[in-house]
């Protein structure tokens, strides 16, 4: 049975001029069920014409076009036709058209066949329009030849996609890279937040210094990050990432044919076994990436230390294959290196996130190196910033550090400010509890801090506050800093006591030389 929807455009086609044969074509319905829906229009409008010769042309489609009835009472088992076995064949001949462009998750199932032949009209069960299938395939099934591979020789990439909650962000997919060699069938995995160029010359990098070797031919299929553009029906252009690890690591690639995974039969088994025996037992939520990968290569290490059905492990084959690898070399870096103007917010902008950078360096060009997990840039080849790297869409990764000299010069743009918000909550709260109001010393206290360490000057502070509270000058701090620092050095008790008294014993000279200081400034003026 066709639905509403389909007569309709059915009839709408018909009286725009199409033939019978070309509307078949355009909705992939049979003719007979054209001819069947366009014969009754044209009834229908000789009738209504007859009774109303001056009938509206909108109210005569209202009036032919409605729900189609059946009775279905009297309803006898049709035959299979030839012409039920074309319409199924075409169904199957689109699912191949879609996996030869990369569309394989949108191909049909049988039960989504039998609703378009049902949508067509054609009176057919959902059982038999399996058995149909099957037969079909079962025809057409494709032969397979065995392979043998020399260890050392053969080793196969892939991606695939596993849902983890990381850092408390929430349910999100991340990027598995997967290599597994055809000979020994060992398994290694990663994961990455993006299946980007970076992503695929690191995990060739960690793949390769885990192995300490590297094999003479990597197999892969036609994922973007590989290939950069179809040369004619069958040869692919690799793109400039794999030529680079091509060249570097000096092994040979090939790449499957469009639909067939079973060129790369191993690794296509190994993407969707790590999956579910690494992630599959509710083992989902990690407190960041590197403890998610940390736990994946354990979990590749447990599964490799169990036998197969040859009796031996991944893990025995595989350290009989190194020797037949060919010479270990250092890790390729992995990165996209770029060249970015900062913008007026001292910041540069890499995927649509922003970075900042020293605030005496707006309107310059530095250059930045992206990789997996860190943006690295430098000025005149020294590094000026270090960020880690977001994934977010207009993140902005901000550190009060590179805005020292623009604060001093706009006191009163601290409150407000990102960097103040994005820094660590001990510095927050230093600034929250003993300089709210006194944004300039607080300033200062920062340079302490990034010179000593947050720690240190936390402890200062306390110290401050205990001894010495009416006032908490960066220079007090720094002293403090200092006598704590010659405390640590000392493993005499007597000494750390002689040291504290000193410390007190400053603090009330610094005091009384304040006082003499503001009681000459009164008497002067």
């Amino acid at each position: 049975m066709i639905s509403l929807t389909q007569k309709q455009r059915i009839i709408l086609k018909h009286i725009d001029g199409m033939s019978n044969r070309a509307i078949a074509s355009e909705l992939h319905m049979s003719k007979d069920t054209i001819n069947k829906y366009v014969n009754e229009y044209e009834e229908q409008k000789a009738l209504l014409l007859e009774q109303n010769p001056g009938m509206d042309c909108n109210e005569l489609i209202q009036s032919i076009v409605e729900k189609p009835k059946y009775d279905s009472s009297n309803r006898k088992p049709i035959k299979i036709t030839e012409e039920i076995i074309t319409a199924i064949n075409e169904c199957l001949e689109l699912n191949q058209k879609k996996r030869a462009s990369g569309r394989h998750k949108q191909v049909m199932k049988k039960i989504d066949i039998y609703e378009v032949l049902v949508d067509r009209g054609y009176d057919i069960s959902y059982s038999t329009v399996k058995r149909i299938v099957k037969d079909i395939e079962q025809r057409h099934r494709e032969a397979f030849i065995k392979q043998e591979y020399e260890p050392g020789d053969v080793c196969e990439f892939d991606w695939g996609e596993v849902k983890l909650d990381i850092d408390g962000e929430g349910f999100k997919t991340y990027q598995m890279s997967v290599f597994t060699p055809a000979q020994s069938n060992y398994r290694f995995a990663m994961l990455f937040r993006a299946q980007d160029t970076a992503a695929f010359q690191q995990s060739h990098a960690e793949f390769f210094s885990n192995c300490k070797g590297n094999y003479k031919t990597m197999v892969y299929d036609n994922m973007r990050v590989a290939v950069k553009k179809f040369v004619g029906l069958h040869e692919k252009e690799p793109t400039k990432a794999l030529t680079e690890l091509s060249i570097y690591y000096g092994f040979g690639f090939r790449f499957c044919n469009i639909a067939a995974g079973n060129e790369k039969g191993h690794v296509e088994r190994s993407v969707e076994f790590i999956r579910r025996k690494a992630f599959g037992k509710g083992h989902e939520s990690f407190a960041s990436l590197a403890e998610a990968n940390r736990y994946l290569l354990q979990e590749c290490l447990r599964l490799n230390s169990k036998h197969q059905s040859n009796r031996m492990t991944a893990m025995e084959l595989f350290e009989d294959e190194k020797k037949h690898l060919m010479p270990a070399l250092p890790p390729f870096e992995s990165c996209i290196i770029k060249e970015c103007r900062v913008d007026k917010y001292s910041t540069i902008v890499y995927s649509q996130n922003h970075y900042s950078v020293p605030d005496d360096l707006v309107g310059k060009i530095l250059k930045i190196r992206a990789y997996t997990d860190k943006i690295v840039i430098y000025h005149n080849e020294s590094i000026v910033a270090f960020h880690n790297r977001s994934y977010k869409a207009h993140d902005w990764r901000i550190e009060l550090k590179h805005y020292l000299k623009t604060m001093y010069k706009k006191p009163g743009a601290l409150t407000h400010s990102t960097a103040l918000q994005q820094a660590d909550t001990k510095t927050k709260n230093i600034y929250e509890h003993y300089y709210n109001r006194d944004a300039k010393t607080f300033l200062e206290v920062l340079e302490i801090i990034y010179e000593k360490g947050i720690d240190a000057v936390d402890d200062a502070l306390r110290e401050l506050e205990r001894i010495s509270p009416l006032e908490m000058s960066a220079d007090k701090v720094r002293m403090v800093c200092d006598h704590a620092a010659e405390r640590k050095q000392s493993v005499s008790h007597n000494y750390e006591d002689s040291i504290s008294q000193k410390t007190r014993s400053t603090l009330i000279n610094y005091n009384a030389l304040a006082e003499m200081q503001r009681t000459n400034r009164m008497v002067v003026a």
